[in-house]
């Protein structure tokens, strides 16, 4: 695999994880950061020993960088997504992609444009725990999915942000349902609220998919203890994952069984494979499309949570 000099706007609580893993990743040089906060950015650069900015033209314009991850907040990511692109550089845009749906295409649009690869971060598609559930259902482990239902909960702190618990942590697992089944969303049916944050902090979601499997989600930041799992039910066994540990039960009429995936962080996960898809021109996965998509059934919700009536992804495309 060939090395990929690589950057990170935004050093924040995440993208500090993210100049983490880059600096310790033997695939990649990390190059250069860049935040708007002078003494975040100097601080993390000296952390680090990596060169700092506080210019996204300045970092940009380093003639070694061919890639960059975006971990700013979500109403930066177009206007740096784009100069990115301008820029020729190849982008991971953490999730959710854009606050909406037009800023969704207009990333894509000049990602096509530029011939750059253009990917989100959907994290949880790179959980072991994840991978070897995907190799189950495509074994037919549990038969015939019925539903799935995901719970992603936590105690969120009152903060400054710009989405709420849809798209900052549902759309995790929207997306993970997408990938794990292979089938689009048909309907989508949301109750949704706020108890101590400006933006809607909780939601239970029901979706549709297009082959008839019903997947449940249940999202808030008011859980007091932190729960991030998976249930699939099939009409031959059931599969339980806890994103967090990674451990899988499943269980039939019979037995129960305890699959053990080897654990492995999925950020640097993540990461290495956004340095392959650059160093080895692979295709972009998850890719801007990917992230389209979860923002309108993101959108979707929010609607229904808003009229209390059924809404139709394909009829806000």
């Amino acid at each position: 695999m060939k090395r990929v000099n690589i950057g990170v706007v935004g050093t924040g609580f995440w993208g500090e994880n993210q100049v983490r893993v880059l600096r310790q990743n033997k695939t990649s040089n990390l190059v250069a950061i860049c935040d708007a906060d002078e003494a975040r950015a100097r601080e993390v650069g000296a952390k680090y020993d990596v060169p700092w900015f506080t210019d996204l033209i300045k970092f940009l314009s380093q003639p070694r960088l061919e890639a960059v991850t975006i971990c700013t907040p979500t109403h930066t990511h177009l206007e740096v997504g784009l100069q990115v692109l301008q820029a020729h550089k190849d982008v991971l845009v953490e999730k959710p992609m854009t606050g909406e749906q037009k800023a969704a295409g207009e990333l894509i649009q000049k990602a096509r444009k530029t011939g750059q690869k253009l990917l989100v971060g959907f994290i949880e598609r790179f959980n072991p725990g994840v991978k070897l559930v995907k190799k189950m259902l495509e074994e037919k482990v549990v038969g015939q999915v019925i539903i799935v239902t995901g719970r992603r909960v936590a105690r969120w702190p009152v903060r400054i942000g710009d989405v709420g618990v849809i798209k900052d942590t549902a759309i995790h697992d929207i997306d993970m349902m997408r990938h794990l089944f292979g089938e689009e969303v048909s309907a989508v049916y949301a109750r949704t609220g706020s108890l101590r944050h400006t933006f809607e902090d909780y939601a239970e979601i029901m979706l549709g998919f297009e082959k008839g499997i019903t997947g449940f989600i249940d999202a808030n930041w008011l859980t007091p203890r932190k729960v991030r799992t998976l249930i699939i039910t099939g009409s031959e066994a059931t599969i339980n994952l806890d994103y967090i540990t990674q451990e899988i039960t499943v269980e039939d009429s019979e037995k129960l069984t305890r699959p053990h995936p080897v654990w492995d962080e999925p950020l640097r996960l993540e990461l290495e494979h956004f340095v392959k898809v650059v160093g080895d021109n692979d295709d972009p996965s998850p890719s801007g499309e990917d992230a389209l998509e979860a923002i309108k059934i993101c959108d979707a919700a929010l609607a229904s949570g808003k009229t209390g009536q059924l809404v139709y992804p394909d009829k806000q495309r």
